[in-house]
Order: structure tokens, then sequence, then C-alpha cells
């Protein structure tokens, strides 16, 4: 300790929080260690997150700015200014266990031994025989919280730390650390717990923890051990009748999700969801728990229950019950769709393929149609950027596609232009993209009036009487596909939800009738 006290000694002169000069001092070196690799992730100015993997199966990785990094590593400075220790070594040996700092427990160790007010520490253990222990547990019944109280059999030991305090000569000693004690407060039956493998270092951890915060508690700064903090959180996941779930698996609760086949299912799942310790992946499986439940809204739906007055006897047969209707393939496609959209996460993308597949009211065609639009949100990301664009050459496709437009004669061959500009639209600026598609639609405008004086014309005046024609002239569920892929891509074709609706209904009509 002496050496880190002559190391620090100029740091305590001039590293601080309370004066102008000190806290621009902090942030220069603190901005200097948030970039160091050699600092934990909390620290550091960037933090890696998982991006997806390669066609290799090679997991990829990107990095995001960590706007906790800098304050971080100031506070760290801070407190090693006021333990007169080295930065990196709080750094190093400090953690936040659920939002709380924490120190491990070889640096409590260290600390004391350091300190220069004690003797190094030693432990005396005592074996106290095997012991049947009761102890109360927390569990989940009918989704409400419930005490039990449970029986284990273990061979009990004890651990002392102590050492002697250098300026009375008096030896002190920590409380007594049993396994007893760990059963009881619920540190040892906790799912991968250390206490059921390495029972005698965690004795130790624990005994010189429970030292340093009687003897010697400004050196801990009031802070508990990493392990302690691990300890007091408590595993109350709730067990469902048909399946034990491990709360901390995250990547387990969001298979069982994928597989729910009804809103009861995922309702049963929902407390293992908040029972999760780590913020953010509860976070991130409640949206995806969210967009699971959506595709059981039409049909888990329940009636609400009225009190109706009781009625004369009727001679006549009642009616049989109307049973409920079943979406259709065409609406569990949309649905599904709607969550693709939502989804941003490659990880997400992927989790869900299993789910497409195994659908029973899909069709075949509905699936694949799904699974290409999972696959193209996929390749999102690494889709090549785009090139830069000349605005001389912009200017004049510009100019050629609205000659064109100008002198179509009718809608069919404004069609024809439209296919042009969508050729050209990677080589236009958005600027001169948006001047052609405006004078497109005056143009389109003014042909699909037609002649006032002159016949009618046979062919569909509107984009949805045509849509609705290509539909109805399909032979097979592929072709009604590939419409459908047409009219959503095309960005001149602008449909209102009254006439999205009208070409939904002419594709199941055509579905039905080439199905049956």
């Amino acid at each position: 300790m002496n050496a880190q006290t002559q190391m620090s000694a100029p740091t305590q002169q001039s590293v601080g929080l309370l004066n102008l000069e000190s806290f621009e001092l902090s942030q220069r070196i603190a901005k200097m260690l948030s970039s160091s690799t050699l600092v934990p992730e909390q620290y550091r100015a960037t933090i890696q997150k998982k991006a997806g993997k390669d066609d290799y199966g090679n997991q990829l990785w990107r990095e995001e700015p960590n706007p906790n990094g800098l304050p971080n590593c100031i506070i760290a400075l801070n407190m090693s200014n006021r333990m007169g220790a080295d930065p990196i070594m709080i750094m190093q040996n400090l953690y936040i266990v659920n939002g709380r700092p924490s120190w491990s427990s070889q640096y409590i160790m260290a600390s004391i031994n350091s300190s220069g007010r004690f003797s190094a520490l030693r432990f005396a253990f005592e074996d106290l025989g095997e012991k049947e222990i009761e102890y109360t547990e927390t569990v989940w019944e009918n989704r409400k919280k419930k005490n039990i109280t449970k029986t284990i059999k273990i061979h009990d030991y004890s651990c002392v730390a102590w050492a002697i305090e250098k300026d009375t000569g008096e030896r002190l000693d920590s409380s007594k650390i049993t396994i007893e004690m760990a059963v009881k407060e619920g540190w040892y039956t906790k799912d991968g717990s250390k206490w059921q493998t390495m029972s005698e270092q965690m004795l130790r951890y624990r005994a010189a923890s429970f030292f340093g915060r009687v003897y010697a508690p400004e050196l801990l700064m009031g802070l508990r051990s990493a392990e302690e903090e691990q300890d007091r959180m408590i595993d109350v996941t709730p067990e469902s009748e048909s399946v034990v779930i491990n709360a901390s698996d995250f990547k387990h609760i969001k298979n069982l999700i994928l597989k729910a086949k009804s809103m009861d299912a995922l309702e049963e799942l929902e407390s293992s969801i908040y029972a999760l310790a780590d913020e953010s992946e509860r976070n991130e499986l409640i949206k995806f728990w969210t967009a699971q439940s959506e595709k059981y809204k039409v049909t888990d739906v329940e009636p609400v229950k009225t009190t109706e007055a009781k009625k004369p006897k009727s001679t006549q047969q009642e009616a049989p019950p109307v049973e409920e209707k079943k979406p259709t393939s065409a609406q569990v496609r949309k649905q599904m769709l709607d969550q693709i959209n939502g989804f941003t996460n490659s990880q997400d993308l992927q989790a869900i393929i299993p789910f497409i597949q195994s659908d029973e009211i899909l069709t075949d065609a509905h699936k694949t149609y799904v699974l290409n639009a999972v696959q193209q949100k996929i390749d999102e990301p690494n889709k090549p950027k785009a090139p830069v664009i000349n605005e001389i050459k912009s200017n004049s496709i510009k100019g050629g596609l609205i000659r064109q437009i100008q002198e179509s004669k009718d809608v069919a061959e404004l069609e024809v232009v439209a296919k042009r500009i969508t050729e050209n639209k990677a080589q236009m600026t958005d600027e001169h993209h948006q001047i052609v598609l405006t004078s497109y639609a005056q143009r389109k405008e003014i042909l699909s009036q037609g002649d006032i004086f002159g016949e009618a014309q046979s062919a569909p005046d509107t984009a949805v009487d045509r849509a609705i024609t290509r539909i109805e002239k399909c032979t097979t569920q592929d072709e009604i596909n590939q419409v459908w892929a047409e009219l959503e891509s095309n960005p001149y074709n602008k449909f209102s939800p009254e006439e999205k609706l009208l070409i939904e209904q002419a594709a199941e009509r055509r579905e039905a009738e080439i199905t049956a």
C-alpha cells in the first residue's frame, strides 16, 4: 500500500471534482483511459455489440458509442484519489452487479493486508459435521408468490477471518460464516451457486468481506463484495405445470415464446420474463413477447360476459353455436410482415424463421414469400452503399423522362415510362426524382380522365381496377404473390386503406378459386 500511496501522491493534489482546474485535468485523464482497451468495458468510450453472423457462421461485431464510459472513468479517478490507490487497480476490481458497485473479494483481502494496520489475514476453519437444515424458498403457484419450507442435508463448516491489530496487539475476529448460514440466507440453493462447488473458497471470501466492513470500512468505502451482491439477488423463477423455466436462460425463454401456440401459453411465460435480472435482456424479451401476442389477439379474445334476463323456454330447437373463424393464410402473412418490419436486430429475424416454417395456417407459397422478406431484412445492413450521384447527369435524365411523360398518349405508354423511372432512380438525386414523380402523377391524372368527347375506354380506369384485373387472370398462387410484390415495391402505386382492402379481397377470392 505504501508503494501505491507514493505513486498516487501527485494525483491526490491535482485530480478531483471540487474545482475547475482539477475537474478539467480529471476529464483529460479520463478521456485517455476511456480510449484504452486495457480497462473494463463499462469504462470505454465505445462498446462492442453483436451484429449477426457472416456466411461462414463467424460472429460479427459492431462498435457503438458508450455515453457512460467517460463519467465512469472520472468517478473511478475520484475514488482512487480518496483511497490512495492506483486508478487502473480500481477499475479492474470494481464490478457493477444489478446496478450496484462492488469490489472483488481478492481486492478486499489485498486492501486489508496492504493497509499497514493489521497483520496478514488468516482463516480459522471448523468441521461441524453433517446436518439437515430447514430453509424457506419462494416459489410461484397459480401465478402468485408463495413461501414454502424445505430441508437439505449438508456437511457444515465454519470459517472466521482474523488478524492482529498492530497498534494494540489485539486479535480481531470476523463474524462466523457457516454453510448453514449460506443455506438459510439463500446463497447456497441458488442456481449455479459457487457455494455448492467451492464452499471453502466462498467461506474465505465472505469472512474477509465481513472483517473489512467491521474493522476497516473506510478501505471499502461502504461497498460489498461482488459475490455478496450476486447472492442478494434471490431467484424466484415461476414454474408452470408443464415446464420448468430457468429465468436466467435468455435463449431458453425466447425459444419457448416462439413455440407457444396460444395466448394462455404466452401469459405463463410473462412472469419469467420479468424475473430476468438483466434489464436489456428483459426489455428485448418484452418487445418480442408483445409482437408474438399480436397473432393471437384475433382468435383468443374472450367474449364479454353479460347477465341476460331469463326468457321463457322455446319449443323450437336452438341454433348451434357459431364456430370462431380462424385467420386465413393471407391475414397471417400480413401480420408476420408487420412483425418483421418492426424488428431491427438480425438475431430476432433469425429466431423467427423456425416459427414461420412450423406455422400450420400459412400456405407453402405464403411461407416462401414471408421467408424471402425475412432474408431481405437480414441482408439490408450488408448492402453496398449507394454511389455518389452526378448532378449534371441526373438533371439530363430528369429532362428526358419528363419529355417522355408529356409525350405519352395513354396510360399504357405512361406505365412503360414508369419502369424507366425506376431503372434510372439510382442515377438521380432525390430532388430530381421527386420532380419526375410529380410530373408523372399529374400526367397520369389527365390521361386517366380520358377524352370526354370520345368513346369510353374498355381498359380499367384506375390502378385498383388494373391490379384486380391482373389478379383475376392469375392461374397459380405464385403469380398472385408476384403481383402483390410488384404492387408493394412500385412507389407510384399509392393505395388508400379502402383500395388495399379491395385488392386483398380479390386476391383471397382468386386464391380460393385456385385451391378449390
